[in-house]
């Protein structure tokens, strides 16, 4: 198995849990050495002579560096991930790898149109990084349709119950988390009213089992299958810690989805996964790790 986007904190995860003996797994990234390999070493079809599933994570921006950057995504992972499906179509047909592509949930739809998501709804994203997935999304379906690749795209929730770094523009639970344990401001956009969807990271990693084990193709949401606004889940954070979450607050940028609901009956349905952890329980355990020396 090659997972690239290595040094990411997702591929990590992956890492820790698809773990030897039971499956081999390389770690490929932008800046090599130290147990990862060249990124641009997969335009190079050995490079993957013993490789059966490619998991591509490797992405440059997060919603709000896009908006700072507009472009980067252009310039740097569509033609990365163009490189990369060309060499998966010149290979032959019975040596095809399972290659599965790690979307937004969230952005790539843009706001819920009053029910959840389902994967054959239009797509609206209001950002640029929303829009940079999107058009990932339609390179993969090209060569799946075109070419015969095996592909899978996962349109993934907003996975959390594992630290972020403090200056990632990205995560609201870990942040929530270290303010309250730290006793630090939480900047708020908007009015805690927007909604989104947690899926806890074990749940994360079954669903993403569950995909590979069946080499299931096409597009699916992976998530709980449930929103909750902003304020519910800091009340439960405050909750879950025993203490008090200091807000700042800001507009909301016109780039980010206030209401991100995603259905998650296909991949159910496909495979008899489900998450089992709800978000009391996950913001729970994520706390007691907070809580941990």
């Amino acid at each position: 198995m090659a997972v690239t986007g290595g040094r990411g904190r997702l591929a990590s995860l992956i890492a820790d849990a698809f773990s030897a003996p039971s499956y081999d797994l390389r770690l490929f990234s932008r800046t090599a050495g130290r147990g990862f390999a060249p990124l641009a070493s997969l335009a190079r079809p050995e490079t993957l002579a013993d490789t059966d599933v490619i998991l591509h994570l490797a992405w440059s921006t997060l919603p709000a560096t896009s908006e700072k950057a507009p472009g980067t995504e252009a310039a740097h992972d569509l033609p990365l991930l163009e490189s990369l499906l060309a060499t998966l179509a010149a290979t032959p047909g019975a040596d095809r790898r399972h290659f599965v592509f790690f979307s937004s949930g969230g952005t790539v739809y843009g706001n819920a149109p009053g029910r959840p998501n389902v994967e054959d709804d239009p797509c609206h994203p209001i950002g640029h990084y929303g829009r940079a997935k999107r058009e990932a999304e339609r390179r993969v379906e090209h060569y799946a349709r075109e070419h015969g690749l095996p592909c899978t795209i996962l349109r993934i929730a907003n996975p959390y119950g594992y630290p972020v770094p403090k200056n990632r523009a990205q995560g609201l639970i870990p942040h929530a988390l270290r303010c309250a344990t730290e006793g630090q401001p939480l900047t708020l956009w908007g009015d805690g009213t927007a909604r989104k969807d947690f899926l806890y990271y074990t749940d994360f990693l079954a669903g993403l089992a569950s995909v590979l084990r069946q080499r299931l193709t096409g597009t699916y949401n992976l998530c709980a299958g449930e929103s909750h606004q902003v304020r519910e889940v800091l009340d439960l954070v405050e909750a879950q810690t025993g203490a008090p979450i200091a807000l700042t607050f800001t507009a909301a940028p016109n780039w980010d989805v206030h209401d991100s609901r995603l259905d998650r009956t296909r991949l159910s349905a496909a495979t008899g996964w489900r998450p089992l952890v709800p978000l009391t329980e996950g913001i729970r355990r994520a706390a007691a790790g907070y809580a941990s020396p």
